[in-house]
């Protein structure tokens, strides 16, 4: 009896100083089957594939986050968190124990200040990304018409700092800037190889804006990339412009997005022959490509749920840019599709089906023998439960 009058005050000790520090565990485990066809176009059979898929709407995690007053208006908080698969529980993030996330910040009337790993601006990741709503998909269903299948630079990055301004009429200003996007980039090599700052490590920085008001949303973001001297040598810098929102009606919300780059690297290895479909990835081109991509579509009640659709579309060439990629002329360009729907079970429970399809134009005018028109259908059925 004395003992487990001790655990309980044990566990009432620990308890009363999570609550002091307001820490919350949380997360999402999402799991269900997706269907792929793939019709790569290069001599090969078209495939078909079904498999158990983890994080197809949201990516399975767990994290925990917490944050302490420390008086005069100033707040420190930090969020640590975890990204596995959950059909068979290994690390994502290529292992990372915190690879969604892994940021401590100071907010206060100033605004928020943050350290640590974090999305980019660009993307929809995580707690500063700005470009989640661009689409009625968001950054979820891979193949859909989701931000990383038609528009490129959408990642999580290492070693950043991000500033967030107080909100000025509905208007916030975010700045970023990373001393190495990718700290287990191991192509760069080790030790000094990977040194923050170094020529060797890609470099990023990045402004952007967002508006809120009522129903409307609108974000805008400017990124430039210091690409690696070593993978990318005498490359010129990568930039990219991404804009849009969404509104809603009541009856429907829209969404509307659209990206311009110059001088982006759709490959790590910019002397790496891309043969085949490069899953999800609207840059198939050799070297650095330059173009633009659009997307829009519609969010509608239904039925209890929600119905999807959303149309995209990405044209883009080399850019020429670097003494190595004067070698390449290529073409590219996708068109796609895709429609959804989710249904609540309850308030962090749901259940979706969703199906896409995109095909691709890749020209090559040094060489028509890769010419090539993939074809790419998707079609996801699971179950997302949040805690």
């Amino acid at each position: 009896m004395k003992k487990t009058l001790a655990a309980l005050a044990v566990l009432g000790a620990f308890a009363g100083t999570a609550a002091a520090a307001d820490v919350t565990l949380y997360g999402v485990a999402d799991l269900g089957l997706k269907y792929t066809y793939n019709d790569a176009d290069n001599g090969t059979s078209s495939t078909n594939k079904l498999e158990m898929k983890s994080g197809n709407q949201a990516g399975s995690r767990f994290g925990l986050k917490g944050t302490e007053e420390l008086g005069n208006g100033l707040k420190i908080g930090f969020v640590l968190e975890n990204g596995f698969s959950a059909d068979d529980g290994t690390l994502g993030q290529s292992s990372r124990l915190f690879g969604r996330e892994a940021n401590v910040y100071l907010t206060g009337d100033f605004g928020t200040l943050s350290f640590g790993r974090v999305g980019n601006l660009q993307s929809g990741n995580g707690s500063y990304g700005l470009t989640g709503d661009l689409s009625p998909f968001g950054t979820s269903w891979g193949g859909s018409v989701e931000g990383s299948t038609y528009f490129v630079g959408m990642t999580r990055m290492d070693n950043v700092v991000t500033y967030v301004s107080p909100s000025f009429a509905g208007v916030q200003i975010s700045a970023q800037y990373s001393f190495n996007v990718n700290s287990k980039d191991t192509e760069l090599g080790t030790g000094d190889a990977l040194a923050e700052g170094k020529s060797a490590a890609t470099r990023y920085g990045a402004l952007g804006a967002t508006y809120k008001n009522g129903g409307l949303k609108l974000a805008l973001v400017a990124d430039w990339w210091n690409w690696s001297s070593k993978n990318f040598a005498d490359a010129d810098d990568g930039f990219t412009v991404t804009a849009g929102g969404s509104y809603d009606f009541g009856v429907l919300k829209a969404f509307l997005g659209a990206q311009y780059f110059d001088n982006f690297y759709g490959n790590t290895n910019p002397t790496e022959d891309v043969s085949g479909v490069d899953t999800f990835s609207p840059l198939t081109i050799d070297g650095s490509a330059q173009g633009y991509a659009v997307m829009a579509g519609v969010d509608v009640p239904a039925f209890g749920g929600n119905a999807l659709f959303a149309v995209g579309y990405t044209d883009a060439e080399s850019a020429n840019a670097g003494t190595a990629d004067k070698t390449y002329d290529q073409e590219f360009s996708r068109l796609g599709a895709s429609v959804g729907y989710t249904y609540a079970l309850s308030k962090r429970t749901n259940v979706y089906a969703v199906g896409a399809y995109y095909e691709d134009e890749i020209r090559n005018n040094l060489d028509t023998t890769k010419n090539r028109d993939p074809k790419t259908g998707i079609v996801y059925l699971g179950l997302r439960h949040r805690f």
